[in-house]
């Protein structure tokens, strides 16, 4: 076989092994050259991180540590902001419509294009969140997987992951009025399924006294 082949092929594989790699353990590998630390919590970024990071975990601190299963390890979990560019195109998937998402293997935090100073992170799609609020939404799913494990957090319906999520979280990406309007059209979105899950876990939970294990335990 030619050299040049050779080294094609190995060249190819080499970007392929750092592809996975950095997709689902190590997205360090993508040069994330700032990197800072607020609580447990170590934010990586192209980009310089501004105090006002500190801020931002601490609200994403709070809300989750409201969560009846609640473990601290979840604040050790690392965050990358990207700029919505090739890197979160990399690490996401192509997830245009994500304003973040979790590492199935490493719980480490992928997040779309976002602003610290303003708390706001946006979707590909141009929804926007608050990035405190998302921060918790997706410490939340690592939280469900370490109580009711991988295989059974994975089986769950929808409603009551992503649901509780945004519970935790205290908001959605629709308000109460944005909402009404979409259910008044007769329009089904993703941002009014997100919506309505919260608001469908948040009435199970006031039924059941708040046992977010009877939540789950229950949920189809």
């Amino acid at each position: 076989m030619p050299r040049k082949l050779i080294f094609a092929l190995g060249l190819i594989v080499g970007l392929i092994a750092v592809y996975v790699t950095a997709s689902l353990f190590q997205p360090q590998l993508l040069l994330f050259p700032h990197h800072r630390t607020f609580g447990g919590t170590t934010l990586y970024s192209d980009t310089p991180i501004p105090d006002a990071a500190g801020t931002v975990i601490g609200r994403a601190d709070a809300l989750v540590r409201r969560s009846a299963i609640f473990e601290p390890g979840v604040l050790q979990h690392p965050v990358f902001l990207t700029d919505g560019g090739w890197r979160w195109h990399v690490l996401s998937f192509q997830t245009l419509t994500a304003f973040a998402q979790t590492r199935p293997l490493s719980d480490a935090i992928v997040v779309n294009r976002s602003s610290l100073a303003r708390d706001t992170v946006w979707s590909g799609t141009g929804g926007e969140r608050s990035l405190s609020g998302v921060l918790a939404h997706e410490r939340t799913h690592a939280l469900i997987r370490q109580r009711f494990g991988l295989v059974a957090s994975a089986a769950y319906p929808v409603w009551a992951v992503e649901g509780y999520c945004d519970h935790v979280a205290g908001s959605s990406t629709l308000s109460d009025q944005a909402a009404a309007r979409l259910v008044a059209e007769d329009r089904q979105t993703p941002a009014l399924v997100y919506y309505q899950s919260r608001k469908r876990v948040e009435a199970v939970l006031l039924e059941n006294g708040g046992s977010v294990e009877q939540l789950f335990r229950t949920a189809d």
